[in-house]
């Protein structure tokens, strides 16, 4: 999941180390490397645009999910009062799924927002 929301470092182009030479002649026997600062030498960085637009849409999917566990569970009220026995068991299936969907997504969410820097 992390490779899905990381970038090349645009400092060291992907490399992790930096080059430096201070030589009149340019001469690569006096090169310097260092490890880039910017991604801390692994060559990628986490692309935050896009990790927040994914939390974004993980929070929306989530709040439509709240909205249609309300509305089962109302109808669940209505059949019980109704005397539809026979739907009872499918709608209570209906909810369960719903339930763990919730759960399912509320974890994605979370474990999103940790990748956060």
């Amino acid at each position: 999941m992390k490779t899905k929301f990381t970038k090349e470092c645009k400092t060291c182009c992907g490399s992790g180390s930096v080059t430096f030479n201070v030589s009149w002649d340019e001469h690569p026997s006096r090169d310097y490397s260092f490890d880039c600062k910017e991604c801390e030498g692994e060559g990628h960085i986490i692309d935050e645009a896009e990790l927040w637009t994914e939390i974004c849409n993980v929070e929306d999917m989530i709040d439509g999910m709240i909205t249609r566990i309300r509305t089962t569970s109302d109808t669940l009220k209505d059949l019980s009062k109704g005397m539809f026995y026979e739907l009872l068991p499918k709608y209570k299936n209906i909810l369960n799924t719903q339930a763990r969907a919730l759960a399912r997504l509320e974890t994605y969410c979370a474990n999103l927002k940790t990748q956060m820097p």
